[in-house]
């Protein structure tokens, strides 16, 4: 018989104990954005790009939904159909949707005092096992976009 998979946030829980949080975020910034030139893309680039938008604006209403009333100072993005967009208005969309999923992701750690929580993989976490989770849902997301370069 084999041992059940590990839970998604197993080792985000035990790691929020330990990490360098402010680290992880610093992180997250580095993460490299879809470079905009639309040369040297794969075939699949624009089914790619839109899967990881998709999950990207998914993440950012997690991170809304914990923030409740603290939304000051971060509107929402008027956001288009990602179905009827190109590749170069995809890899703009994809910039502008992650420099605003990082601003909300700061009022989330801002709030962690006050008393926020945020909601992934179906479950209620604080916001350092919700940084730690969302840091490997990036790092994957990136990381299929990367896979489409040329």
């Amino acid at each position: 018989m084999t041992a059940p998979e590990p839970h998604p946030l197993d080792a985000p829980k035990r790691e929020a104990a330990t990490a360098d949080l402010a680290a992880v975020r610093r992180a997250l910034a580095d993460l490299p954005p879809a470079p905009l030139d639309p040369q040297g893309w794969a075939a699949g680039a624009e089914e790619t790009l839109r899967a990881a938008i998709g999950m990207e604006r998914k993440i950012q209403m997690e991170m809304r939904i914990g923030l409740e009333g603290r939304l000051d100072g971060l509107p929402l993005r008027t956001t288009a159909p990602l179905a009827g967009m190109t590749l170069p208005e995809l890899l703009a969309e994809h910039q502008a949707g992650r420099a605003m999923l990082l601003r909300v992701l700061d009022q989330l750690l801002a709030g962690e005092q006050g008393g926020v929580r945020a909601w992934t993989y179906g479950e209620e976490v604080p916001p350092p096992v919700y940084l730690l989770a969302l840091r490997g849902r990036l790092e994957r997301l990136s990381g299929l976009i990367a896979a489409q370069r040329l």
